[in-house]
């Protein structure tokens, strides 16, 4: 089998280093908060029987916005606890009520209590998806009910594992074809990588015109797959710039 493998042309970012001074204090922030408050919020969790178990939008609130406004005095922002209170009220009416920087440091506290519940369900083996359980199936988080892009091969042997970056939930996936659509045509696959990103490749597939972001944890250690998904996001904007020039050119993404 011929694997189909690109190099990307991408951007260099002169403000990634700043972004990742914002990142790690914000990060400090939820582990601290996390070590300290983890054993009360854990006793508020409660799993449901079948996934999700814990979908986002069913977390506790207080917990969120008690992480929320520790970010937020992290950043130097001054914010009400009743004032975030009306934001996460507006939001789960679907209304966009936040700036950027805002809303990194609400989807970081979110992220830090959905990690509670993946732990919990973790300790409890909770059953996950089968392997050859539907493609959309196969990229919802079992935990908190968001859908991944990212995944990732283990080591020893590559087993290729979906990360969730809302809750960092891992569950296994079938090895090779498209995790959008299922299929298995390797004709139809395209690799994409770029040498600033050594050991990540963005997996396309030509039948749907979907793709996802694959990291090789035997060539590249990762720590914090949230910041790495970060850090790489200008393979994404390269992927989606090469998609539309397919589109556009040789009319090769039906």
């Amino acid at each position: 089998m011929v694997t189909k493998k690109s190099e990307l042309n991408i951007t260099e970012d002169g403000n990634l280093k700043k972004a990742y001074q914002k990142y790690r204090i914000l990060k400090q922030e939820v582990d601290h908060w996390q070590q300290e408050r983890k054993s009360y919020w854990l006793g508020m969790l409660n799993l449901a029987e079948k996934p999700p178990y814990l979908p986002i939008m069913e977390l506790p609130s207080e917990a969120i916005i008690e992480l929320w406004q520790r970010l937020n005095d992290a950043a130097e922002v001054k914010i009400s606890d009743s004032d975030l209170r009306e934001i996460w009220k507006q939001i789960s009416d679907n209304q966009e009520v936040m700036d950027e920087e805002m809303s990194t440091r609400f989807q970081m506290a979110i992220s830090g209590v959905a990690q509670l519940a993946s732990e919990m369900a973790n300790e409890k083996k909770v059953p996950t998806q089968r392997l050859g359980d539907d493609p959309h199936e196969c990229i919802t988080c079992p935990v908190c009910g968001e859908v991944s892009t990212l995944a990732v091969l283990t080591p020893p042997n590559g087993q290729r594992m979906m990360h969730c970056t809302s809750c960092s939930f891992e569950w296994p996936v079938k090895r090779v074809g498209c995790l959008h659509c299922g299929s298995e045509n390797a004709k139809k696959q395209m690799f994409l990588k770029n040498a600033a990103f050594p050991g990540i490749e963005m997996v396309v597939c030509q039948l749907c015109g979907h793709y996802f972001k694959e990291i090789d944890a035997r060539e590249l250690y990762v720590q914090d797959y949230m910041w790495e998904d970060i850090k790489s996001l200008p393979l994404n904007f390269a992927t989606e710039l090469w998609l539309s020039e397919q589109t556009k050119t040789n009319n090769q993404i039906h």
